[in-house]
């Protein structure tokens, strides 16, 4: 029985093989390409080639377009910021003003 199931394995290995070699002959016989089928490419080759010219000046014309769209909010940013500023400022001066007259009071308490 022993011997049965080590030739069978064998049967199977080569096989196996066979088959192996057998799917990538076929394969490469398939793919191979011979010169005469790229020569019709060449009679096709109606290659168009963008300027390099105009897509600067789009370039340019989207740049300009986008700084005169973020114009008014770059204004808008402007203000709001110095307003905050000023508020900010303001805040901070009379934060200072109380912590100074707290501890001006509590001198005087002692």
């Amino acid at each position: 029985m022993k011997k049965f199931g080590k030739v069978l394995i064998a049967t199977i290995i080569v096989g196996g093989i066979a088959a192996a070699v057998a799917y990538f002959y076929t394969q490469r016989k398939k793919k191979s390409i011979t010169i005469d089928e790229f020569e019709d490419d060449e009679e096709e080759d109606d290659r168009s080639y963008v300027s390099l010219n105009s897509v600067k000046e789009a370039a340019s014309n989207v740049a300009e377009k986008a700084n005169e769209a973020f114009t008014p909010l770059k204004d808008a940013v402007k203000d709001a910021a110095g307003k905050v500023k000023d508020a900010v400022k303001g805040t901070a001066e009379e934060a200072a003003d109380n912590v100074e007259e707290f501890f001006d009071e509590s001198d005087a308490n002692n």
